[in-house]
């Protein structure tokens, strides 16, 4: 085991594969946001952001039955080749159409292929890695996705200022194209086990096997909580940095920024958690963190206290992203960690759609600054109240139930 423990996660051929792919993926899908806000926003105005935004998010939710299913009954090789070539498929088209319509079609069906591309990856690198090297892999892959989606989002601009909303889907479907080669050259497989009944209730496994253990059933539960709470200052966020601290748009990127290197700090630390007690503790900090960051950042009176919220506020979501992953694969029996990550994934997109009408009840009784600390105190609240029965799960529950 000692000897485990120090081993690279760079020596394994297939990590140094699908870690800098999948960062590509997400600083190509950086490129395409800017690129399709730019382009909705000129022609379709604010109800045209809001649908772009759900077309993002919806699919994510939608394919919670079937993404799970689909990722544990295949051959990874097949489900991840099919996966891209059909985000490939939906970046041309949207490098080449122009309709609000299109655009959202497009959108919906690039986000249908994420949905099922990204559990297949993440259950893919236990395999890869071990389960005794899964976090530090974890860890390592959110802190790689972090500095992508900072330097995607810095280039999509560039680029669409360069060659035009067109150039610069043209590189995220490059991006997927590079994908779908890396997903061809991993050696690597995992595959239905031979002679595997399809078990009753398929659909909903992924969902059960999170509810069904202990420790997860508490984290996850406060995790939903949290994203609904947590990401309702999402809506008033812009408003606070320029209406109420005074700063233009370079400014506000800035925030983004801050926000974004924090999270790569917070996500790298994770790798050093070897335990279920470790990373639930590490969740528990990164919801603290965060309600803490937030209230700091609603009584802010300059830009000092601003940036340091924001950093505080990255750095909390990248230890709570981090360990809530490294946790659901190390938890969850092999044969339905697919469909596991799928649940997990889709249901914190619904709790976020939930979350951007109730920042804007809030921001609309309560104002800017008072949202953020109403919401930042009740995200502290429900870490604190978590963290009691997270402490009681932990004397009772063995620290990996997987195999």
């Amino acid at each position: 085991m000692k000897q485990t423990l120090q081993t690279s996660i760079w020596s394994f051929r297939d990590v140094r594969l699908v870690l800098p792919a999948r960062a590509l993926s997400y600083a190509g899908d950086s490129v395409a946001l800017v690129a399709l806000m730019l382009r909705v926003s000129e022609t379709g105005g604010p109800g045209a952001v809001t649908a772009l935004l759900l077309a993002f998010a919806v699919p994510t939710v939608a394919m919670i039955p079937f993404a799970g299913r689909i990722v544990d009954g295949y051959d990874s090789r097949t489900v991840l080749v099919c996966a891209s070539l059909l985000q490939v498929v939906a970046g041309l088209g949207l490098a080449f159409s122009h309709g609000l319509a299109e655009t959202l079609a497009l959108v919906c069906l690039l986000q249908v292929g994420q949905a099922v591309a990204g559990p297949a990856w993440a259950a893919l690198i236990p395999r890869i890695v071990g389960e005794e090297l899964v976090g530090r892999a974890t860890g390592t892959s959110q802190a790689l996705v972090g500095v992508a989606t900072l330097a995607g989002s810095a280039v999509g601009g560039v680029l669409v200022s360069w060659s035009g909303e067109r150039g610069a889907l043209l590189v995220d479907t490059a991006t997927f194209g590079v994908v779908t080669l890396v997903a061809l050259a991993v050696r690597t497989r995992r595959r239905p086990m031979a002679g595997a009944v399809r078990e009753r209730g398929a659909l909903t496994a992924g969902l059960r096997s999170l509810l069904g253990d202990p420790l997860l059933r508490i984290l996850v539960v406060c995790l939903w909580m949290f994203v609904v709470v947590g990401e309702a200052v999402n809506v008033v966020e812009v408003f606070l940095v320029t209406d109420e601290i005074g700063l233009d748009a370079a400014g506000y990127g800035w925030v983004m920024a801050a926000q974004g290197g924090g999270a790569i700090l917070g996500a790298w630390g994770t790798g050093r958690l070897t335990s279920a007690a470790g990373r639930s503790r590490a969740m528990l900090a990164g919801m603290a963190a965060i309600g803490a960051a937030c209230v700091l950042m609603g009584v802010a009176g300059g830009v000092v206290a601003l940036f340091v919220g924001a950093v505080v506020v990255g750095a909390g979501g990248g230890l709570l992203n981090a360990a809530s992953s490294t946790l659901i694969v190390t938890r969850t029996a092999e044969e339905v960690r697919g469909r596991a990550i799928a649940a997990l994934g889709g249901t914190a997109r619904a709790c976020s759609l939930v979350a951007l009408p109730l920042g804007g009840l809030l921001a609309a009784v309560l104002g800017t600054r008072t949202t953020f600390v109403v919401c930042g105190i009740a995200c502290g609240v429900a870490a604190a109240l978590a963290a009691v029965l997270v402490v009681r799960t932990n004397d009772s529950v063995p620290e990996v139930v997987s195999h």
